[in-house]
């Protein structure tokens, strides 16, 4: 039983070499420079241990993906109100975007070669990338729609969608900023976002109040 418990602890510690691996090489050279070779060489191991976890590039990406993903849900648990939401999206997620240190947040600028890549349509990492998007957008709609608990239900739903709608383009702007190496004040910009987006709230109240 202890040898059984070593060999599968073993396991795991490999497994998460290689999607380290593949997390720091992809960072540099995007799902289509990136080979099992090269995750073999960064991550130090065999390349039959490689494919002995992973039996090809597209299942390796699906696993880094959903890898970062619960990453992602992990530290967005505790998100509180639109401005909070921002703060955390773009002055943590975006700005980090560039570089292996924060996981989750570094392979969602990888992911978006998979939205505009068109060729990769029937690839699986690709077709998991986007699921995974949804399910963020659903989250983060949630967590917004609660913002508005005196706002009747219809109201709230459409508001909490054109939130989401928006605060994901700002997200992803600021991911592509990011990864060209602008200089930008990420945490300013988070905050004026945020200001943008809730005076927009406003005046979608005072219209609804109106009607």
């Amino acid at each position: 039983m202890a040898t059984r418990r070593k060999t599968h602890q073993a396991s795991e510690v490999s497994k998460r070499a290689i999607l380290e691996a593949v997390l720091s090489r992809a960072v540099e050279a995007g799902y289509e420079g990136t080979t099992m070779a090269d995750v073999a060489r960064v991550s130090g191991l065999p390349i039959g241990s490689v494919y002995w976890h992973f039996r090809n590039k597209e299942q390796l990406f699906v696993e880094l993906l959903d890898h970062c993903f619960e990453l992602w849900k992990q530290a967005n648990a505790s998100v509180g109100d639109m401005r909070d939401l921002l703060r955390r999206s773009i002055n943590v997620s975006a700005a980090a975007s560039a570089s292996v240190a924060e996981p989750a947040a570094a392979f969602w600028s990888i992911g978006l070669v998979f939205a505009f890549e068109r060729r990769l349509e029937d690839n699986l990492a690709r077709q998991r990338y986007l699921a995974i998007r949804e399910e963020m957008f659903g989250f983060v709609t949630s967590r917004l729609r609660a913002s508005y608990p005196k706002v009747p239900e219809d109201v709230a739903a459409e508001l909490a969608h054109d939130m989401a709608v928006m605060g994901r383009a700002l997200t992803d702007g600021f991911r592509v900023a990011a990864a060209a190496g602008d200089d930008t004040d990420f945490a300013r910009y988070a905050e004026l976002a945020a200001d943008a987006l809730e005076s927009l709230v406003t005046t979608r109240l005072k219209e609804y109040a109106h009607v």
